[in-house]
Parts: C-alpha cells; sequence; structure tokens
C-alpha cells in the first residue's frame, strides 16, 4: 500500500480489544484484514490494492 501512495490506518490488535471484536463480527479468523470504505477482506489482495491505489490517485 505504501508503494501505491495509499494511506491507511494501522491498528495493533494487541492493544485494541475491541477491534478484535468487530473483526470476529465480521467473520475473519485471521489477519490481516483491510478495512477500506464498503469493501473489506482479508490477507494479500494485489487486485484489491491495486483498486485502492486507482481511487487514492483519482481523488488526488
Amino acid at each position: 500500500m505504501d508503494k501505491k501512495g495509499i494511506d491507511y490506518q494501522l491498528i495493533n490488535l494487541d492493544s485494541e480489544p475491541a477491534a478484535v471484536e468487530t473483526l470476529k463480527s465480521l467473520g475473519y479468523r485471521q489477519v490481516p484484514v483491510v478495512m477500506a470504505a464498503d469493501d473489506h477482506w482479508s490477507g494479500f489482495r494485489p487486485d484489491k490494492i491495486s483498486a485502492l491505489g486507482q481511487l487514492a490517485m483519482a481523488q488526488g
């Protein structure tokens, strides 16, 4: 995401127990989880990261 110029916030789940519960409620059992606007996914998804990069470029 750094290479694509995408701003993001890293959340440390060890210090944010509420975030763990949020991820569990969404059905996730593994990390990393990426949450972006109306979309979210788990694991490395170059296709989704590229789409976010294009959106970031379009928004300037």
